[in-house]
């Protein structure tokens, strides 16, 4: 099979590049708070002589600062893919020699071809692309020629003028590459990921396609591999090496769909918890980030299923030795944990922005819309101005200090844990690690769905963690405050069912099995329900005095 493929903003990325280039090269000033290149643009054409200069500014992004770009994700994969099926791939790209305005006259075929090189385009053991295979057109006319000539199957572009050339060749099937209205080309397939055009063109991701993933980060003999199920959000693999212990292959959710750098943060934790002697955690070996994988070790065990009292000792253990690396590192060098709540009005926007997405899809629904009108709104109206009342004033509306702040990570539980020989347990998923406030930490553990904790359990826990956090003159009473917050959060949490897209992530991570969509949502809205009736029983017990 023959595919071709665009390069600028199809391969390439820009996103970060304009503004930055733009900042450095005074187009802008610090204040600008626009977001994306659309709006740099529109900002640059209301100026004096503003096209010139929205001109001048992509050329300098395709030459002088052709190295700023960034790879799109999930480009890697899929040429990895194609090499191991044998498939072979064409880059056309509409691309003048120079750019508009440009006295140092720098080429931008040729800056094009040194990020090639750089990314390893050309490598046999990565891309193993021919140089030959790379074309240049100065129109949009003639790249359509190129196409045709190579009589490609396949053409990805991110515009969509391109096809609507009237010879481009009606044998070659067409991909929009980008997000478009499905009512603007309702004749023509467009597809915001990467990961969902392999699909489209080479099918469900094989061992093969994972096996030449890992080959380009390690060069080992690989037996055979093993996709675990059940994984979380993350696709994960166990690789068995020859004369070696397996590997455990992490893949992780499209960046595209979710920009958080989970592999940069979850690889960073792993490998600062390692340095301090802390090793309940698996060891790191490598990463890609144009792959979005990672490779730890892989760690033996069973899932926690019922936690004993030993359990929950191990969990507080590493709770601590948290809290004591959070006094001795360079807090500069971690970032926050993801969706942290550093204060009552953090926590209060948190609930509000997931309410409103779920809200907007519950005319879809008569029984969400009724859990909605009848539930959850009055008593989220009644917690939220009470609790916000109830919290200390040191971190109601400003950030808690960060000497109060601890190292989490952010889904901490035993639903991430194994527990292996002799029931020493192995925590995992730090793909949100990060600073955040500990009280966050705490409620979470209590309202996790999947912890399954008892009334003991739980009142030691919260005990354990008042000693922890004891030098924390606020502590208990922001728990308090906090404790009716979070129970809604996560009755808001259970619900994301009902958000678009949700099945096909499950589906991404191996979770569907015998999934019945209709039965799912009916459960989890009982969950959600039962959430607000423990959030009532709590909050009546709390003084609001």
């Amino acid at each position: 099979m023959k595919i071709g493929i665009d390069f600028d903003n199809t391969i390439a990325s820009y996103d970060t590049s304009f503004r930055e280039v733009a900042l450095a090269e005074g187009f802008i000033d610090g204040n600008w708070e626009g977001k994306g290149k659309t709006e740099l643009r529109d900002h640059l054409r209301r100026q004096p002589d503003g096209e010139k200069t929205w001109m001048k500014l992509q050329g300098l992004i395709y030459g002088k600062h052709m190295h700023r770009a960034e790879l799109v994700p999930g480009v890697a994969n899929f040429f990895l893919s194609c090499k191991g099926r044998n498939h072979r791939i064409f880059i056309v790209s509409h691309k003048t020699e120079y750019g508009h305005y440009d006295p140092v006259k720098i080429s931008l075929r040729g800056e094009a071809l040194k990020w090639m090189e750089v990314r390893r385009f050309f490598e046999p053991e990565y891309f193993g692309l021919d140089r030959k295979d790379v074309f240049f057109a100065d129109t949009r006319e003639e790249k359509v020629n190129i196409i045709a000539r190579l009589n490609c199957d396949w053409f990805i572009d991110d515009l969509p003028e391109v096809f609507e050339e009237n010879h481009f060749p009606a044998s070659t099937q067409e991909i929009l590459f980008g997000t478009y209205k499905p009512d603007r080309f309702q004749n023509r397939t467009a597809i915001n990921s990467w990961r969902k055009i392999s699909e489209k063109i080479l099918g469900q991701i094989i061992d093969q396609d994972v096996i030449f993933w890992v080959k380009s980060i390690v060069d080992e003999s690989i037996d055979h591999i093993e996709k675990i199920p059940g994984q979380g959000n993350s696709t994960v693999y166990q690789i068995h090496v020859s004369g070696k212990e397996a590997y455990a292959l992490k893949y992780y959710p499209d960046k595209l769909a979710d920009n958080r750098p989970r592999l940069k943060t979850e690889f960073q934790a792993f490998r600062l918890l390692h340095q301090y002697n802390i090793i309940n955690v698996p060891k790191v070996f490598e990463k890609d980030e144009d792959l979005n994988l990672g490779l730890y070790e892989w760690m033996e065990g069973e899932s926690v299923i019922d936690p004993t009292l030993d359990d929950l000792k191990q969990a507080v253990d590493f709770v601590n030795q948290l809290h004591i690396l959070s006094w001795k590192i360079d807090e500069s060098d971690i970032k926050l944990a993801s969706e942290a709540c550093l204060s009552a009005a953090d926590l209060i926007e948190q609930i509000e922005q997931r309410l409103w997405r779920i809200k907007s899809v519950s005319v879809n629904s008569q029984n969400l819309h009724r859990f909605f009108v009848q539930t959850f709104e009055p008593l989220w109206k009644k917690v939220k101005e009470e609790s916000y009342l109830l919290w200390p004033l040191e971190s109601r509306d400003s950030s808690l200090p960060r000497e109060k702040q601890t190292l989490s990570p952010s889904d901490f539980g035993f639903h991430n844990a194994l527990q292996g020989s002799g029931g020493k347990l192995t925590f995992i998923d730090f793909d949100y690690f990060g600073w955040d406030d500990p009280v966050k930490l705490t409620a979470d553990f209590i309202w996790h769905p999947a912890m399954n904790l008892n009334s003991e359990l739980k009142e030691k826990w919260k005990i354990a963690m008042l000693e922890i956090y004891s030098g924390d003159p606020y502590f208990e009473d922001r728990l308090n405050a906090a404790m009716p917050l979070y129970g809604l959060r996560w009755a808001m949490i259970v619900l994301n069912e009902f958000l678009p897209g949700f099945t096909e992530r499950r589906r991404n991570a191996g979770r569907t099995g015998s999934y019945d969509e209709r039965k799912s949502k009916k459960n989890q809205l009982a969950k959600a329900r039962r959430y607000c009736e423990r959030v009532e029983r709590i909050s009546s017990q709390l003084n609001y005095a």
